[in-house]
């Protein structure tokens, strides 16, 4: 498998969205998805099984009653989550900001990372409302 996953991975790049196909060609996400794909996967391969099941069942839980903040972030042409499915979601929490990620896919978010931890952790030192 090895020397079939870099080449693989260009492929699989090549048919993917503009953002997705430039993150995707940046040598260290390069590595870090060749290194999930020959590593992560051999120990376990639940995940896509189990993103399944959470996309058909009920969460336990409503939207509307999550008390916490919510900050998403969702690329206006991901092609796996569509953006109509982050905002019908931001809609439905109480304390909700999207953040759309201009012509971006799937894989957005981990371009701007250090913007969304930046975010996350000035949130987490806010007070916390009783």
């Amino acid at each position: 498998m090895k020397p079939l996953a870099g080449p693989a991975l260009d492929l699989y790049a090549a048919v993917q969205p503009a953002g997705d196909r430039h993150l995707l060609g940046r040598p260290e996400f390069k590595a870090m998805f060749l290194d999930d794909l020959l590593n992560g996967s051999r120990f376990q391969m639940t995940a896509p099984l189990a993103d399944l099941l959470l996309f058909t069942r009920e969460w336990g839980f409503r939207l509307a009653d999550v008390r916490v903040p919510v900050r998403w972030w969702h690329g206006d042409d991901d092609h796996i989550v569509p953006f109509r499915h982050g905002r019908h979601c931001v809609e439905r929490l109480p304390d909700a900001t999207l953040t759309v990620i201009d012509g971006e896919s799937h894989l957005g978010g981990l371009g701007i990372g250090r913007s969304v931890l930046e975010e996350l952790v000035a949130l987490g030192s806010r007070p916390r409302a009783v």
